[in-house]
């Protein structure tokens, strides 16, 4: 082994260090020049490799699971020799190692002295207990590596670069092949690593000259870019940080590269713009765009100045007598049909509601001819539900004026009005709206009836789903809505607070098996058939009969019944026994 090593080793150091090990890279021939107690390892005297020395500590669980990897790549001859001769003066490698029944943080690092080459591949491997400043730097690494996937020191002034964290592919893929960091970048974009659309915004912000400048200008700031980077076979979402290290002069210009993965954050951020951007778009109660929208793209097909734009520019006719009338619910259900039928009729065009009761589409493919012939196909529709709109038509070249077009279609509108009022338009619709009102008014009345007529005959009666524990009611009783209210209108939480209350102690445990939804889903389906009677005694000594019913299909998501109370007069003295599994006949539900 070269003298000019040994000595130095031998004469200055040798007190600091727990264990040196003279070792030939080729053959992973060593001997141990110290071997400090503390790092004594048993049963290991007989290995002749320095290779499989390092092999054997970390497969006798040594060496603390998250710093194996690292470790290990030490037991590789071709990667401890390639670093050794590639002149790599700085060969060093901090874990943390198990002693005794404690950890210990080591700093492992290998010596190649200056005349060391292949004829004379002698090196010395040591072993020491790291310092306060080393684990710090290696406690802080160990964050960084779990946020970011790539961390590299970077020298822009020598094109050079030095791995801290990157992964085994892009190890074998470019670090193991490429001295100069222009070279990865270069090569990292031509293999398709980075997406297509992102090509021109990635080799802009890599490339070095742009960045040697930056730096210059102002050492201490931060660049970052974001790009979609294949990982396996699919593109991520990625962000590059590029930051001065504390090595940083301008005639050393060393920098820290960090990348991270930020795909599922970048979609969502992508997500919520979108939604303030539809919330600022689209109008809030038909969802087609807005005033804001139609102005933004007025303003940009007439700054364009190219192509052909056709406008249909419409009003929708009587909102104000239907408000009037029948309420605002009625005109926003007329506005709505209104869009829908545009939105439907032309799907690939931009529909706008710019107004109370004004549309307005713009398309810069369809004529004038084609939309007049749509609009045809939209009115036959609209009077089905005794709606109509009043519609003007325009086309032209952009190079006129988008505003000209546009404004020559709504006064075409303005004309299809009067001549809607003036021939029988406003008659009709109020002719229309009192028909409507009366139909109205007479549901009103027959469903206020019904509810007098039932009052008198039912206790409660009640729409169930049992997976959603709601209720819909048809008939409640004041008493049993404060149950409600006071249960968060939760179904069966209201009717335990009526169990409890309201309901003798011998039936409140057939009565309870009713609301444990499980029990009664399985009665219903199999035992009742779907159709469930039962009787039971309240406090005040009355009789009630419940009937329970299936109204729907029995899905996943929902499970609806009716639930039917009905107080009884018994004119027997025999005690009335409640549901036990089998549907009551009809002589033991009725009166007597």
């Amino acid at each position: 082994m070269g003298s000019s090593i040994y000595d130095f080793v031998k004469n200055t150091l040798l007190d600091n260090f727990l264990k040196l090990a003279r070792v030939n890279v080729m053959t992973g021939e060593y001997d141990f020049m110290k071997y400090d107690v503390v790092m004594r390892e048993e049963g290991y005297e007989n290995i002749s490799s320095i290779y499989h020395y390092i092999e054997r500590q970390v497969s006798d669980g040594i060496i603390l699971s998250e710093y194996v990897g690292e470790y290990l790549k030490f037991a590789n001859p071709e990667y401890v020799q390639g670093r050794v001769f590639s002149g790599d003066r700085r060969i060093v490698q901090s874990y943390k190692r198990k002693v005794h029944d404690g950890y210990m943080w080591v700093t492992f690092g290998i010596v190649v002295p200056e005349d060391c080459d292949r004829e004379n591949p002698n090196v010395v491997f040591y072993w020491r207990e790291a310092d306060s400043d080393t684990i710090t730097m290696v406690d802080a690494l160990s964050t960084l590596s779990a946020i970011y996937s790539k961390i590299l020191k970077i020298n822009l002034t020598t094109d050079s670069f030095q791995v801290i964290k990157v992964s085994e592919y892009e190890r074998a893929r470019f670090t193991n092949r490429l001295s100069r960091i222009t070279d990865w970048w270069r090569e990292f974009a031509e293999t398709g690593h980075v997406h297509e659309e992102d090509l021109e915004a990635y080799r802009e912000f890599t490339d070095a000259g742009r960045l040697r400048k930056v730096f210059q200008e102002d050492s201490v700031s931060t660049q970052s870019c974001r790009y979609r980077r294949l990982i396996g076979d699919s593109y991520r979402w990625a962000q590059m940080e590029l930051m001065s290290s504390i090595e940083y002069e301008d005639d050393n210009q060393v920098l820290i590269l960090y990348i991270k993965d930020i795909h599922d954050e970048h979609l969502r951020e992508m997500r919520n713009r979108q939604a303030l951007l539809d919330g600022y778009h689209r109008d809030a109660l038909t969802r087609l765009f807005n005033r804001h929208k139609y102005n933004e793209d007025l303003k940009e097909l007439s700054k364009n100045g190219e192509g052909h734009l056709a406008c249909m520019y419409a009003d929708v006719n009587g909102l104000h007598e239907l408000n009037n009338h029948l309420g605002h619910e009625k005109g926003d259900d007329m506005l709505c049909s209104v869009a829908d039928a545009l939105k439907r009729f032309f799907p690939e065009e931009t529909v706008y509601r710019i107004g109370g009761d004004e549309f307005v589409m713009l398309s810069t493919k369809l004529s004038k001819e084609s939309v007049e012939h749509i609009v045809v196909e939209v009115r036959r529709e609209l009077l089905q539900d005794n709606y109509e709109i009043s519609v003007g038509v325009e086309d032209g070249s952009c190079e006129l004026g988008a505003y000209k077009i546009v404004v020559a279609a709504e006064l075409a509108m303005r004309k299809d009005k009067e001549r809607y009022y003036r021939e029988n338009g406003r008659d009709r619709r109020r002719r229309v709206l009192n028909e409507e009102l009366e139909k109205t008014l007479e549901a009103k009345k027959y469903a206020e009836r019904f509810l007098d007529v039932i009052s008198d005959k039912y206790a409660g009666v009640y729409f169930v789903d049992l997976k959603k524990d709601t209720i819909q009611h048809i008939y409640i009783p004041e008493y049993f809505l404060r149950l409600l209210e006071d249960a968060d209108y939760s179904y069966s939480k209201a009717m335990r607070l009526y169990i409890d209350r309201y309901v003798k102690e011998e039936y409140q445990p057939g009565l309870l098996r009713m609301i444990d939804y499980e029990e009664l889903t399985r009665i219903l389906r199999t035992e009742a058939q779907g159709d469930l009677s039962l009787i039971y005694q309240k406090v005040d000594g009355k009789y009630v009969s419940l009937r329970i019913l299936e109204m729907g299909q029995y899905t996943e998501e929902k499970y609806e019944t009716i639930w039917i109370f009905s107080e009884r007069v018994f004119q027997t003295n025999d005690p009335i026994q409640l549901y036990s599994g089998r549907k009551l006949s009809y002589e033991e539900t009725v009166n007597s």
